[in-house]
């Protein structure tokens, strides 16, 4: 059996992105950092400011996990709704501009081993406010607790 040395990635919070009345927790997570460039970014975020989902139109909060794959990027919009519950959608760069990744299949890829976690601070995180009185002051210490670090 062949087996893969996978490398550190590294996580970096980037503050809050607002689409209407949506709050996103920005991350970039790479190998190295640096290679993460802001023309990518600013198409990342045309493509959740557009996406049908339409965010605009709702009051929620997530978080975006801006992923560089090699030379390309996944793309992981996330939002809790239903109170307990991780939605989420994924978009791909292969062409040059980010697009759904159609995933329209029975048994599919979720998270991989660097994005979990992210994925598991967030969990805590937002179990941590779901135990609060959900306030507007609750909202911003839920904005506030970013991850930071190796994975």
């Amino acid at each position: 059996m062949n087996s893969t040395v996978y490398p550190t990635k590294h996580a970096s919070p980037q503050g809050i992105f607002a689409v209407g009345n949506t709050r996103f927790k920005w991350y970039n997570l790479a190998k190295d950092l640096e290679n993460i460039n802001q023309s990518e970014i600013d198409k990342a975020k045309i493509c959740i400011e557009n996406a049908s989902e339409n965010f605009h139109d709702k009051d929620d909060l997530g978080f975006v996990i801006m992923h560089r794959c090699g030379e390309n990027y996944l793309l992981l919009v996330c939002t809790w709704r239903s109170e307990n519950e991780l939605w989420e959608s994924v978009y791909f760069d292969g062409s040059g501009d980010f697009e759904v990744w159609d995933r329209n299949k029975i048994h599919l890829p979720t998270y991989c081993v660097w994005e979990m976690g992210i994925v598991y601070h967030e969990s805590k995180a937002w179990k941590t406010f779901l135990g609060t009185e959900r306030t507007d002051n609750n909202k911003q210490d839920y904005l506030q607790d970013f991850f930071e670090g190796e994975v």
